[in-house]
């Protein structure tokens, strides 16, 4: 049976090939307002991937927000704690979930919509849920090739800055921001902080993104020294898978 991957930003929710990462239907906008989001997301998963013969292999769930806690110092019973002191509040309409990254020993704490998770726990049992942030994390840091390269991963309203310094992490940050100007300004601050210069700065996104990217890099002296590689949203899954 063929394989998808469903996302879930919080705002939308799509089912893509796995293989060819092309959507399986229009991506479902989620109307929090409405009390039929669980029975047409039903709908178009039977029509548009079951009937289909893909199989949900995973789910990946793109929040606005993601800690690390080291598990030297993690308390399974402060995760809200945790979260609390890095975010003003939490969301009435979410709760604080916990998932391990083994290949440093740490605790990655994001969130989850109550009803997202309900309707995969009825619907869809077997199938795991994870954070995408968690998966890319894990993804780079298996990838020993990789020395001191800094990857941005621009998503809606945030976006992932993961810095490597001698194939080991630097530093993960999550963070919110309006324009691409934004957060190349931010990246700028930030490489000055690396201990050794950064290689290569990886940066996934969509292609009106990552073409502003490019011409913010050219612009600015300190970006055009440096190996950018842009990444499109087709090649983040396949990163991902």
């Amino acid at each position: 049976m063929a394989k998808a991957l469903l996302f879930f930003n919080e705002k939308q929710i799509l089912v893509k090939d796995k293989s060819s990462g092309l959507d399986l239907f229009r991506p479902f906008k989620i109307d929090v307002h409405s009390k039929f989001n669980e029975d047409r997301i039903k709908h178009l998963i039977q029509e548009h991937v079951i009937q289909k013969g893909f199989d949900i292999e995973e789910i990946l769930i793109n929040a606005n927000e993601g800690i690390l806690i080291p598990h030297e110092i993690y308390n399974p019973n402060k995760k809200e704690d945790y979260f609390n002191l890095n975010y003003p509040s939490l969301d009435q309409n979410k709760s604080v979930f916990v998932e391990k990254i083994d290949v440093i020993n740490a605790h990655f704490i994001s969130t989850r919509f109550n009803w997202f998770s309900s309707f995969c726990e009825q619907n869809m049992p077997q199938t795991p849920l994870v954070n995408s942030s968690k998966k890319y994390l894990e993804k780079v840091l298996s990838n020993q090739k990789e020395k001191n390269d800094v990857h941005l991963v621009l998503k809606e309203n945030t976006f992932d800055l993961i810095k490597l310094q001698n194939q080991k992490l630097f530093s993960f940050n999550c963070i919110a921001y309006t324009t691409i100007t934004d957060v190349i300004y931010f990246l700028v601050a930030h490489l000055d902080k690396l201990p050794n210069k950064a290689s290569n700065i990886i940066i996934f996104g969509m292609e009106n993104q990552t073409r502003e990217v490019k011409l913010l890099f050219k612009k600015i002296k300190v970006l055009s020294e440096l190996n950018l590689t842009t990444r499109s949203e087709k090649e983040l899954i396949q990163f991902l898978s």
